[in-house]
């Protein structure tokens, strides 16, 4: 009984002399950060990452909080996401998605630069590449990098655009929002006016984009009138209107 009840008492202290030490070692010095790797980067710089990051040399490296490491690195206007690894013993790695441009907004003189979530990550005054057009009835009052403008807005323009055919999408001169309906007006590059609307009826709509591109060219060969518009926004028949 005695060497039982023995036993008994040298289990947990051994368990708790295992435990003890495996803390000690894991809070050691052998897992001190020597290293910070960065990935994904090409219009970010390294410098930018790490200093946002606040990942120091010396550091433990289970001591990171990799969920307020993210978060600090989402702040800047080009990183979409990131994800930290831990390669043991001393190495952190840090691998960035970056934001890449989807569309232009004209804003006053200058172009916003607007990722496929509606964030803002780039200004400027001249721009050279094919992208698509947003406008708005109403910009807002000041727009900073980092910020979203109109998300909803860029969400269902991109959505259409990514449901059309290259060539179909060559068609299209410009996405304009309105405001207070929320709804998206397609400005093909013959002018016509396709009012889309909102979200329903996506498909049955996105089809009958394609129709009037057909209908406009088969006018064009023809020598006919000019499309106006055509009104997709209600059920059954899209209403139709050609210049005089």
């Amino acid at each position: 009984m005695k060497q039982t009840s023995h036993r008994a008492i040298r289990f947990p202290i051994l368990l708790l002399i295992i435990i003890l030490s495996a803390y000690l070692f894991l809070h050691s010095s052998f897992f001190n950060i020597e290293k910070v790797e960065v990935a994904g980067l090409n219009l970010v710089s390294r410098e930018e990452v790490i200093n946002l990051a606040c990942i120091k040399t010396g550091e433990n490296i289970f001591k990171l909080n990799e969920e307020s490491v993210i978060r600090a690195v989402k702040t800047h206007p080009l990183i979409k996401n990131a994800t930290l690894t831990r390669h043991l013993p001393r190495t952190a790695e840090i691998f960035i998605e970056e934001r890449k441009i989807w569309a232009l907004m004209p804003y006053d003189n200058i172009v916003l630069c607007v990722a496929e979530d509606g964030i803002c990550i780039d200004k400027t005054t001249y721009f050279m590449g094919a992208y698509p057009i947003i406008t708005a009835d109403e910009m807002p009052a000041r727009v900073n990098l980092g910020q979203p403008v109109y998300p909803a807005a860029v969400n269902l323009a991109k959505k259409i655009w990514d449901s059309l055919s290259p060539n179909d999408q060559a068609k299209i001169s410009e996405f304009h929002y309105k405001n207070k309906t929320g709804e998206i007006t397609i400005y093909s590059t013959k002018g016509t006016e396709i009012r889309f609307g909102n979200a329903d009826r996506f498909k049955e709509k996105t089809g009958q984009i394609s129709q009037t591109f057909a209908i406009e060219a088969d006018f064009d060969e023809h020598g006919m009138e000019e499309l106006e518009y055509i009104d997709l926004r209600f059920k059954g028949q899209p209403v139709i209107k050609t210049r005089d």
